[in-house]
């Protein structure tokens, strides 16, 4: 009889033990997430701070919260090999972590994260297992936390070397001349030089080359103080499947880098620049009043960003662009060229771009007829036109190692 009466108490244990379990395992549970830092560049790693909160007289014997990060965003985790003497770092969206929480218990751990991609990150999405003594009744809850100052990182995109990773020729010979601007003064010539490949068939002078018997360019002065704008192709070729996303999103994602890579370069200068781009404006808060077709509206076109605290805000808009497409580019370079001088009253215009295609050169030539000049960097090797003439000065993308 004691055996049956002790065997009858463990099962009423057993299952009040579950029913309150089941009631209040995850009442006054909270989950929270805090960054270390608001804002770094890509690459960089940041610290994250996990905090789970059991703020009730029940205890927690076993909570495993399953924590997922944006993508763009990875747990660094560090692995030490004793028998090799080796450290091995691994990078992984997803991470479980264990926790016992005692009643009225907070535990707070911390994550090393890296920033792989530039964007805007609110991390704060987890799913908690929680269970009872026995371990034999799971339950799962998911747990989102709002996007505040408090857990979102602002991931700036990160400058590289232009001249490292873009040639403006598809094939290599002879001396190649480095610009230490991205523009040139036409107005102020420092002399004359040896014709090369990279140079268009317009900066010939032809009365030094028929005095000295062979091709001879005027070379002009480099200026640092050239009002030009930056536009932003975000279709990825000519003919997209999709009218809203680009097929290839990681070309574009180049060409924000591109244009990162300029402001980093002028950062220094207090040189104004605008930045337009067929992604949708509503995002940052920019735009034009609309033409005829409503184009206006789907435009970003920015105020002009100057001098170096101007440019981490520039920085911060790229950081924050989304890769859509707003309109196709055709209606943008039309929109460009019908308010020319609204978008590039200085005479200068760089376009980057996933490819080059017959429509982009007629608008080079259409621009170059309204006093513009257009320079194109192209992010891959695409080229969607036959013959490119020597007057178009275009960078395509190198093919570098990482």
């Amino acid at each position: 009889m004691l055996y049956i009466a002790l065997l009858l108490a463990v099962v009423a244990v057993y299952f009040a033990e579950r029913k309150i379990y089941e009631k209040h395992i995850f009442e006054n549970l909270t989950y929270n997430v805090t960054v270390g830092s608001e804002e770094v560049f890509e690459g960089e790693d940041i610290y994250v701070f996990e905090e789970i909160t059991n703020d009730k007289m029940v205890p927690m014997p076993y909570a495993k919260v399953d924590t997922t990060l944006p993508s763009g965003l990875a747990f660094r985790i560090t692995e030490n090999d004793a028998a090799r003497g080796t450290v091995r770092d691994s990078l992984r969206e997803h991470i479980q972590s264990v926790f016992v929480l005692k009643s009225r218990e907070k535990v707070r751990r911390r994550w090393r994260v890296n920033c792989k991609r530039r964007g805007v990150y609110s991390i704060g999405d987890a799913t908690v297992v929680a269970n009872d003594i026995f371990g034999m009744n799971p339950a799962s809850q998911g747990f989102h936390v709002e996007p505040s100052r408090a857990n979102t990182v602002v991931v700036l995109p990160k400058a590289i070397n232009l001249e490292e990773h873009f040639t403006s020729t598809y094939y290599h010979s002879g001396d190649v001349i480095k610009n230490h601007s991205l523009l040139t003064d036409q107005l102020t010539r420092r002399g004359t030089r040896e014709y090369t490949v990279y140079d268009p068939m317009n900066s010939i002078n032809w009365k030094q080359t028929a005095a000295h018997g062979r091709l001879l360019v005027n070379e002009s002065e480099y200026t640092q103080r050239h009002r030009f704008n930056i536009m932003i192709n975000m279709n990825s070729r000519d003919i997209e499947k999709d009218s809203r996303h680009p097929a290839s999103p990681d070309s574009v994602e180049l060409c924000i880098t591109v244009a990162a890579s300029i402001l980093d370069r002028i950062s220094q200068e207090n040189v104004p620049v605008r930045i337009i781009s067929n992604t949708p404006p509503a995002y940052l808060g920019e735009g034009l009043a609309a033409d005829s077709e409503g184009i206006g509206r789907d435009i970003l076109f920015t105020g002009a960003y100057e001098g170096k605290r101007d440019m981490i805000e520039a920085l911060r808009l790229l950081a924050a662009i989304k890769v859509e497409m707003s309109c196709p580019i055709e209606k943008l370079l039309d929109y460009v060229l019908l308010y020319h001088k609204t978008f590039a009253e200085s005479g200068n215009l760089i376009f980057i771009s996933s490819y080059i295609s017959e429509r982009m050169i007629i608008f080079h030539n259409e621009m170059q007829r309204c006093g513009v000049n257009v320079i194109f960097y192209v992010t891959t090797t695409n080229r969607n036109t036959a013959n490119i003439p020597n007057d178009v000065e275009v960078y395509y993308k190198t093919h570098t190692e990482s």
